[in-house]
């Protein structure tokens, strides 16, 4: 038998190897480093049934903390279960704790990852409480509805190609208002005539190019799908309105963690609850901005050997975390006045696009961990707070100073202030 020279954090700890319907725990007993260890395993179920006998076995042999691995969405549930049962569980990826080939089984897994436990060796991951693990199933599914979405508009924008009407090339967007009337019209077989005459003031000027383009004819085919397709997009839509909507129910108390992000360039209000939803409204998990960048997958990896750095892709991290970073990257990129304008400008040149989009994410993330961190709204050190704010408010002052005949106008026909 092999003995532990490490220290013991947990006496009695346990390890679960977690699969879709069963799981394979192990409980680890040692009082004082140096002596042999107790090893006990078993196999439960991954049902309701099966968590409640493992929450009792590990009870009875008075389990102070557990270790898991991060294995898809299978271990959310035996993770809350231990977590009523006021078990201390660590979550690990499964990279940092992986067996090595030939020698993985269940029952060594779930025994390594109680050693991991009972010594504190590795890193556990970051879980926010369950208010928040559920409220991302709403951002993530809300998310996936877009992705969903923009397939859809692609669909119809590849059959009106196919059929002929190519609106596409003289509205910017066809599911505007405009866009939207010309698709409902042509399902509806109205005449050209009625069709233009229903647009707005602003496309009037193009009434050529639609009534060229409307000549297309459309079979009973393409109108069948193209009916379907908008269908499917307002559906989505709907579906879209009603998770946003209960997420900013949920998120009302986190009203102000909400203006502060949305004080950074680039940060739209749907954009700071996806944000707020993955990182949660406490940063004590992280030890720092460099650690927050890490975890959202938007920090440079390192790859040196024998003193040269050699090129590193990003390391891995929260992609949804990630994606939303990146979004946010491609306005603030957009956005006048601001550093991260200028930033991704001057990177853009010599590292290329993409790439600086990611280092504009980077920033952006250590931005949003300043803010969050100090309570503090974003003032951007290139832009002119000052002038913006003559500006914004210039004609509301001289609309109110000609009230009260403070600003009058002289014979000459010039403002002179009557004080």
């Amino acid at each position: 038998m092999i003995n532990d020279d490490l220290h013991i954090v947990h006496s009695h700890a346990a390890g679960l190897d977690v699969h879709k319907m069963q799981i394979t725990a192990s409980v680890r007993l040692c009082e004082h480093a140096g002596e042999s260890p107790r090893c006990d395993t078993r196999s439960f179920s991954a049902l309701p049934d099966g968590l409640g006998q493992m929450r009792g076995w590990l009870r009875e042999h008075q389990v102070q903390a557990a270790a898991m691995e991060a294995t898809g969405i299978y271990w959310q549930r035996p993770y809350d279960v231990l977590r009523e049962a006021g078990i201390e569980v660590s979550l690990h990826h499964a990279h940092q704790i992986k067996q090595l080939r030939g020698r993985k089984t269940d029952i060594q897994d779930s025994r390594w990852l109680a050693r991991v436990c009972q010594f504190g060796l590795g890193s556990p991951s970051f879980v926010p409480d369950k208010q928040f693990r559920d409220l991302r199933e709403l951002s993530r599914c809300r998310a996936q509805l877009l992705a969903d979405r923009s397939r859809v508009r692609n669909r119809v924008h590849q059959v009106l190609d196919r059929a002929g009407l190519r609106i596409g090339g003289i509205l910017s967007d066809i599911f505007g208002v405009n866009g939207r009337r010309i698709l409902k019209a042509v399902l509806q077989q109205k005449p050209t005539a009625e069709v233009l005459d229903s647009l707005s003031w602003h496309v009037q000027g193009k009434r050529e190019q639609f009534a060229d383009a409307l000549q297309a004819n459309l079979s009973d085919t393409v109108r069948v799908t193209l009916k379907t397709l908008l269908t499917q997009h307002d559906q989505i839509e709907v579906h879209e309105r009603e998770l946003m909507q209960q997420m900013q129910q949920v998120l009302q108390p986190y009203a102000s963690q909400l203006e502060l992000l949305c004080t950074i360039p680039g940060i739209s209000y749907e954009s700071a609850a996806s944000i707020l939803i993955e990182i949660g409204p406490n940063l004590s998990e992280f030890d720092g901005a460099n650690s927050f960048a890490a975890w959202s997958g938007v920090c440079p990896g390192n790859n040196e050997s024998a003193g040269k750095r050699r090129h590193a892709r990003t390391r891995r991290g929260n992609r949804h975390m990630k994606r939303s970073l990146t979004e946010c990257a491609h306005a603030a990129s957009r956005s006048n006045g601001c550093q991260f304008q200028a930033y991704h400008k001057a990177l853009t040149v010599r590292r290329g696009y993409k790439r600086a989009i990611t280092a504009t994410a980077h920033k952006l993330a250590r931005t949003i961990y300043a803010v969050l961190r100090d309570q503090q709204p974003y003032l951007d050190p290139v832009a002119d707070y000052q002038q913006l704010l003559v500006r914004r408010n210039a004609p509301r002052w001289v609309r109110e100073l000609k009230k009260f005949g403070i600003l009058q106008r002289n014979p000459d026909g010039e403002f002179v202030l009557n004080w």
